[in-house]
C-alpha cells in the first residue's frame, strides 16, 4: 500500500494532481482543501496517501495533513460512504470543524452537497464515538488562514496578484464571515468578476 508520496507536481486540475516520484507519475485525487494549498507545478510536495483497491485498479487519494487523511479513513468506514463522498465532505469542511459538527449534532446544518438530513444523521450516530478520540493537530481553514487559501485559489485560476490586491478588503470581509472554503471562493469569484 502507498501511504505517502514525495515528489514534484507535474500536472494539476481541479481535484486531481499528478506527482512525479523518481520518474513515475502518480495520479492522485485530492479534496479542494488540499488542492487549493498545493504548490505550483515543478515544486516538491508531500502528500499523505490513502490507497483504494478497486476492480478496475488502484486509486490514490492525497491529503496535505494527517488530520484530513484520518477523517477520510473514518468516513469511508461508514456503510454507504465511498471515497467520492468523503472527498466531497473534506472539500467543504475542515477536520476539526467536522469533529465539532459530529459531536454537537450540527452536521445537517452545514449544508454540504451530497449530504442530506438522513446521511448527516447516520454519520452523527455512527461517528460520534470515533471523533471523540480524534484530536485534530492542525486547522486548515482557520479564520485567519482562509483568505490566503482564497488568494492562492484565485491565482491558480489565472487572476494576477495585483488584481486580487485591488479587491483585498472585499475578499477579507467575505472570508472573515465564511469558514467554508468552497463557499468563500464562490463569493470571492463574484467580486473578482465585477472587475
Amino acid at each position: 500500500m502507498i501511504s505517502l508520496l514525495r515528489g514534484n507536481i507535474v500536472q494539476k486540475s481541479l481535484g486531481k494532481v499528478v506527482v512525479d516520484v523518481n520518474g513515475v507519475g502518480y495520479g492522485v485525487t485530492v479534496p479542494l482543501s488540499t488542492y487549493y494549498r498545493l504548490p505550483e507545478q515543478g515544486i516538491e510536495v508531500v502528500l499523505e496517501i490513502h490507497t483504494q483497491m478497486k476492480d478496475s485498479g488502484i486509486e490514490l487519494f492525497g491529503f496535505l495533513t494527517q488530520d484530513e487523511k484520518t477523517v477520510f479513513t473514518i468516513l469511508i468506514g461508514v456503510s454507504g460512504v465511498g471515497p467520492k463522498v468523503a472527498t466531497n465532505i473534506l472539500s467543504n469542511i475542515s477536520p476539526s470543524e467536522f469533529a465539532t459538527a459530529i459531536t454537537s449534532g450540527d452536521l445537517a446544518k452545514r449544508k454540504i452537497a451530497g449530504i442530506g438530513p438522513k446521511m448527516a444523521s447516520r454519520l452523527m450516530t455512527e461517528l460520534k464515538d470515533k471523533v471523540l478520540t480524534f484530536q485534530p493537530s492542525s486547522e486548515i481553514h482557520s479564520k485567519s488562514g482562509i483568505v490566503e487559501d482564497v488568494i492562492s485559489a484565485l491565482m491558480n485560476l489565472g487572476y494576477k496578484r495585483q488584481e486580487i490586491d485591488e479587491r483585498i478588503s472585499e475578499l477579507e470581509e467575505i472570508t472573515s464571515n465564511e469558514s467554508n472554503l468552497e463557499v468563500a471562493l464562490r463569493e470571492c469569484l463574484k467580486v473578482m468578476r465585477k472587475g
